[in-house]
């Protein structure tokens, strides 16, 4: 029994030094750690098309592109293929998820002679990218 009191008045004592310490902030409060979000780390995204390709009577390019940070992949996160429009503004044509060692790949058929590029938007974790441009030339 002697050994339950001194045990209860030694949680009496901690609880009353931490509440005069002030270490223990009152709800809705944040600290120092949750005032600054992280620092999100950069990306690149590459990209490249092939020359148009003719199969079952039709004709293709394929864009491919990789999405890295400090060379490593990226997996699972969403890249866009953008068009460039007749007065120069970007269009949003196809969306696809990159693969497990960051590679993204997209099949496109044109009329006439198109520029792309590739969009990474960014997440919490990673600041967004944008590739370089490539042309499709037309087929003929």
């Amino acid at each position: 029994m002697l050994t339950s009191v001194k045990a209860r008045i030694g949680a009496m004592a901690a609880v009353a030094a931490i509440a005069a310490s002030g270490a223990m902030a009152a709800p809705g409060v944040a600290d120092a750690a949750t005032t600054h979000p992280a620092a999100r780390v950069p990306t690149a995204l590459s990209i490249k098309a092939s020359a148009p390709v003719a199969a079952h009577h039709l004709t293709f390019a394929r864009i491919v592109g990789q999405l890295t940070s400090n060379g490593t992949p990226i997996r699972f996160k969403m890249i866009w293929l953008e068009r460039q429009g007749p007065n120069g503004h970007w269009f949003i044509v196809q969306r696809e998820l990159t693969r497990p060692h960051g590679w993204v790949a997209f099949r496109v058929r044109e009329r006439k002679t198109s520029s792309f590029r590739l969009v990474f938007h960014g997440t919490a974790n990673f600041k967004p990218a944008v590739s370089s441009t490539v042309t499709v030339m037309a087929e003929s």
